[in-house]
C-alpha cells in the first residue's frame, strides 16, 4: 500500500472507531462494576483524597484521568455525573488504541497495521467494552503504548523512547494486577524472538553495549516512579504503595476460589469464535482466521517484531485462559495481539494471491466480513446492549431497573422532604449494586445487609429489599407498604416498599 492510500484511509478507519463508542454511551443500565468505580471516583472528585482498596478495587489510573476529564467538563460533584460523561473516558482510549495500531505501520507494514486498526475499530468485543466504565480498555492502551515503544527504541534507541516505555509500563501496573501477565508475556517473547532471529545487518553490538544499561534503567526508574505516584495518590498515601504488591495475594486467591466467575479453559476463544443464543449469532471468527493466516506469515518471514508480537499474543492468551477467574473483558489484552496478527495474514492473503481475480474475490470476501463485524457491533451496541443474548453481556443490569429508580424518583417528587426522604437498602453485596450510584442525589439513604440490623422501617418513605431480606420486612411492615417487584438482573429481583401516605401522594398526583 503506497503512503498516500495509507494517509487517506486512517481518518476513515478513526472515524469508524469514534462512530461505534461516543454515540449513546448512556444506552445501557449501568454495570454493578461500572457503578462501583463511579462511586469511588466520585469521592476523588468532592474530596481530593484518593486511598487504594486492593481488595475490591484495581488500579487508579482509571480514577485520576477520569479526574482530569471531569474538570475539562467541569463536573464537580458526584451528583453531577452521568453515565456517558464517565463512559466517555474508555470510549476515547479504546478509539485511541486503534490509532496506536495504525502506528504499528513502520513495524507490520502499512496495509498490515491499516488491516489491525479496522478490524479493533469495528470488533464487537473492542466496541462494546470501550463503552464500559471499567480498567480494561485504558489497560489495552496502555499495552499498546507500552509495545510500541519498545519496538521504536528497538528501531534507534534513544532515552525518549526508553522513558516513553518506562511510563507506559508504569501506567499498566497502576491500571490493572494482570499487567505482570503481559510483562511476563512480552519479556519471554521478545527474548526468544531476538535468539531465534539473527540481528539485522547494520546492527553493532559495540555501538550499544553502554546505553542499554543506562536505557534500562530509566525506563525501570520511571515505570516504578510512575506507578508510585498514582498508588500512593502522589505520595498522601504511601501505604498505597506496598497494597499494590500485596494486592496480589488477593487476586490468587480470587484464581484458586472464582465462584461465579468460573469458566473452563476454551471460554474466551468460544466465545469470539461463535455464540448463538435465543436466535441471534455472534461470531469473530474472521479476526481468528486472518490472525492463523498472520502466524503462518510470521513462522515463514521469521522478523523478529511479528515473532516476538506472536508470541507475547499466545503466552498471554495461554495465562488468561488457564486462570480459572474469567470475565470476557479481560480476554481484550490478548486479543490485541491477534489482531495485530490478523493485520499480517491480511497483508499475507493479498501477497500470496498474485492474480487479479483472485484478489478481487478476497477483498469481496473480506469486505463482507468487515460489514458482519460492523453489523454485530452495532447490534451490540444499540440494539442488545443489556441483552443477555449479547455474548459480551455479563451479568449485566437490566433495563427493568431503570424502572425502579425512575419509580423512587417519582415518589420522592411528590413527597415535602424529596431529595431528603428517607430511603431504606436491605440487601446483600451482589444485589445492593448499582443503587448506591442510581441515589447518589438522595441524602439519607441506608445501606444494611440484614433486615435485623436495620431497625424500625416506620420512618422510612422507600424500602429497597432483596427478596430474601423482602420475606423478613413483610411481617415488620404489616399493611403500611404498598410493594412492587423489579428484575435487577437475569434471575435476580427486588422488592420496592412504599409507604402508603407516599403512594396515595403520588397516585394523585398522577391523576391531576
Amino acid at each position: 500500500m503506497s503512503k498516500a492510500a495509507f494517509r487517506g484511509l486512517v481518518p476513515l478507519v478513526v472515524l469508524g472507531a469514534l462512530l461505534f463508542r461516543l454515540p449513546g454511551l448512556g444506552l445501557r443500565p449501568m454495570h454493578h462494576d461500572e457503578a462501583n468505580q463511579a462511586m469511588k471516583f466520585g469521592r476523588l472528585l468532592e474530596t481530593g483524597e484518593y486511598r487504594y482498596d486492593p481488595a475490591d478495587h484495581h488500579g487508579p489510573s482509571l480514577y485520576y484521568l477520569t479526574w482530569v476529564l471531569a474538570k475539562v467538563l467541569g463536573r464537580t460533584t458526584t451528583a453531577s455525573l452521568d453515565e456517558a460523561m464517565l463512559r466517555l473516558l474508555p470510549a476515547l482510549f479504546g478509539a485511541g488504541t486503534v490509532v496506536l495500531l495504525l502506528l504499528f505501520a513502520g513495524a507490520i507494514g502499512r496495509t498490515a497495521a491499516l488491516a489491525a486498526g479496522l478490524l479493533a475499530a469495528l470488533s464487537p468485543a473492542f466496541t462494546y467494552y470501550s463503552r464500559f466504565y471499567i480498567q480494561e480498555t485504558i489497560f489495552v492502551f496502555f499495552i499498546a503504548a507500552f509495545v510500541l515503544a519498545l519496538w521504536k527504541y528497538r528501531e534507534r534507541p534513544t532515552g525518549a523512547r526508553a522513558a516513553a516505555a518506562g511510563v507506559a509500563a508504569g501506567l499498566m501496573f497502576a491500571t490493572k494486577e494482570t499487567s505482570v501477565i503481559i510483562f511476563a508475556a512480552v519479556g519471554a517473547a521478545v527474548l526468544i524472538a531476538r535468539g531465534l532471529i539473527k540481528k539485522r545487518a547494520g546492527t553493532s553490538p559495540a555501538d550499544r553495549r553502554a546505553q542499554p544499561l543506562r536505557d534500562l534503567a530509566l525506563g525501570l526508574g520511571l515505570a516504578a516512579l510512575t506507578a508510585a505516584v498514582l498508588f500512593s495518590s502522589f505520595f498522601s498515601q504511601p501505604r498505597g504503595i506496598l497494597d499494590s504488591v500485596l494486592a496480589f495475594r488477593n487476586y490468587l486467591l480470587k484464581s484458586g476460589d472464582p465462584g461465579f466467575h468460573a469458566h473452563p479453559a476454551g471460554y474466551y476463544l468460544g466465545l469470539l469464535t461463535y455464540s448463538r443464543n435465543g436466535g441471534l449469532v455472534w461470531s469473530e471468527s474472521l479476526v481468528l482466521a486472518l490472525a492463523c493466516l498472520g502466524l503462518i506469515a510470521t513462522i515463514r518471514k521469521r522478523e523478529e517484531f511479528p515473532v516476538a508480537a506472536a508470541l507475547a499474543s499466545l503466552f498471554a492468551a495461554a495465562a488468561f485462559s488457564l486462570l480459572a477467574y474469567k470475565t470476557p473483558w479481560n480476554m481484550l489484552p490478548f486479543y490485541l495481539g491477534f489482531v495485530v496478527l490478523a493485520g499480517l495474514g491480511t497483508d499475507f492473503l493479498f501477497r500470496s494471491l498474485r492474480k487479479t481475480p483472485f484478489r478481487i474475490v478476497a477483498g469481496f470476501l473480506l469486505g463482507a466480513g468487515l460489514l458482519h463485524l460492523a453489523w454485530q457491533s452495532g447490534q451490540a451496541n444499540f440494539r442488545y446492549p443489556a441483552d443477555p443474548r449479547n455474548p459480551y453481556v455479563y451479568a449485566q443490569t437490566s433495563p427493568d431497573y431503570l424502572k425502579l429508580v425512575k419509580r423512587v424518583d417519582d415518589i420522592a417528587a411528590v413527597l415535602p422532604d424529596r431529595d431528603k426522604s428517607l430511603i431504606k437498602v436491605v440487601c446483600g453485596p451482589s444485589e445492593t449494586w448499582p443503587l448506591p450510584w442510581s441515589l447518589r442525589r438522595y441524602a439519607n439513604v441506608g445501606y444494611w445487609q440484614d433486615a435485623a440490623a436495620a431497625g424500625g422501617f416506620e420512618d422510612a418513605a422507600v424500602i429497597i429489599a432483596s427478596e430474601e431480606q423482602a420475606a423478613r420486612i413483610r411481617p415488620l411492615i404489616a399493611d403500611r407498604y404498598h410493594e412492587e417487584f423489579y428484575g435487577l438482573r437475569p434471575d435476580v429481583l427486588l422488592a420496592l416498599f412504599i409507604r402508603n401516605e407516599a403512594w396515595e401522594r403520588f397516585l394523585n398526583e398522577r391523576r391531576r
